[in-house]
């Protein structure tokens, strides 16, 4: 059925086999780390941080303040 020559595992192949191998093996694992994040991720996440800061409010500069005068 599967007729093994000895053209099969010459170098140009093998070394094809390797690379496609090795191509395939990075992708699924920057898939499975997380380093593709979606759309979605990131505006939920700018969101959670913008709701954070939003209570961060810093004081109020006194030293350029000369007081209410009417």
């Amino acid at each position: 059925m599967f007729d093994i020559t000895p053209d099969h595992f010459s170098g140009r192949t093998l070394m094809k086999r390797t690379i496609i191998g090795a191509a395939v093996v990075a992708t699924a694992a920057m898939f499975l780390s997380g380093c593709c994040e979606s759309e979605e991720e990131k505006k939920a996440q700018a969101q959670q941080e913008a709701s954070e800061n939003f209570w961060n409010i810093t004081p109020p500069d006194e030293s350029q303040d000369k007081g209410f005068k009417p």
